[in-house]
């Protein structure tokens, strides 16, 4: 078992090779395209994103994003105002973010920054925004006791963190994903899957990590099945897991389910009505979304 330190420093490798949602798109960083496509996959599948940044005020707002990605948040909350400082634990985010502030003439602040000991003042920031990062994080208490430190009074936190809650835990990586694993070293099952509108690339390295290490207990698996095989930290959050985690620094004021997935259910989902992909994703979705504010 590693070390806090040294899942750490697997964490920061892990995203500073793909910063989150770098694979989205073909083109060339440097371009504007690279970030407008990667926007539009981002927020035609995950479209609850636009909606709940608009639970917020963001203009003249000081705010801190935790885990910038290549910056596709970073641009819409500097779009409505915001006075825009992000941090990531890994040079490869930061240098995605920076280059898509610069390509789109957007002005910002990026640095390299654990979220477990940032260099900001105390009650300097009026929003913290953390999309599907916390969960990422080994010492996630360090972190919510230091965005209390650097949250205003009535300053507010906005952030996602994966929900236990969900039909992409409880069911695809608990119970499905597992039923398959038997079955995907067998002659003619990825090809079979592939066909089905599951990913290859992904499929063969779960078949590789099975053969090598067999079973896999409880924490690695999850590890294994949020952002990718080779993802070396994940954890999940119930709603009452989300408020033991935030309820001694914030009060919270939404704690809510979206984001249903269909493309994990290859040509299954790419069947399912749009309205129906909606309700999933409204009841038993994969993404925790939490409004919280520091009381006065």
């Amino acid at each position: 078992m590693d070390n806090v330190e040294e899942q750490q420093e697997r964490v920061r490798e892990f995203w500073n090779n793909r910063p989150c949602g770098s694979d989205m798109s073909k083109h060339d960083p440097a371009e504007r395209t690279y970030y407008e496509e990667i926007q539009e996959e981002r927020y035609h599948y995950q479209y609850h994103i636009p909606h709940i940044l608009d639970w917020l005020q963001w203009r003249d707002k000081h705010v801190l994003e935790i885990g910038t990605g290549v910056g596709t948040d970073a641009r819409q909350i500097i779009s409505r105002g915001g006075d825009y400082v992000g941090i990531n634990v890994d040079k490869g985010s930061v240098d995605a973010t920076k280059r898509a502030l610069n390509v789109f003439g957007l002005t910002g602040m990026v640095e390299q920054s654990s979220a477990t000991n940032l260099f900001l003042e105390d009650e300097s920031i009026d929003v913290v925004y953390s999309f599907g990062v916390l969960h990422h994080i080994p010492e996630v208490n360090k972190a919510v006791a230091e965005i209390d430190r650097v949250l205003k009074p009535g300053g507010e936190l906005l952030i996602m963190l994966y929900n236990r809650d969900s039909i992409n835990y409880q069911i695809e990586i608990r119970f499905l994903r597992r039923l398959v694993l038997r079955i995907l070293t067998l002659p003619g099952i990825i090809p079979l899957f592939v066909l089905l509108g599951f990913p290859r690339e992904k499929l063969e390295r779960h078949a590789e990590i099975y053969r090598q290490y067999g079973k896999l207990g409880q924490q690695d698996w999850l590890n294994r099945n949020t952002d990718g095989p080779d993802n070396p930290y994940s954890q999940v959050y119930g709603k009452a897991e989300v408020e033991e985690l935030l309820e001694r620094y914030f009060k919270i004021l939404r704690n809510e389910a979206y984001y249903f997935e269909p493309r994990h259910w290859g040509v299954i989902g790419r069947l399912l009505p749009a309205g129906l992909i909606h309700y999933l994703g409204r009841h038993w979705g994969w993404h925790r979304i939490v409004h919280a504010i520091k009381p006065e």
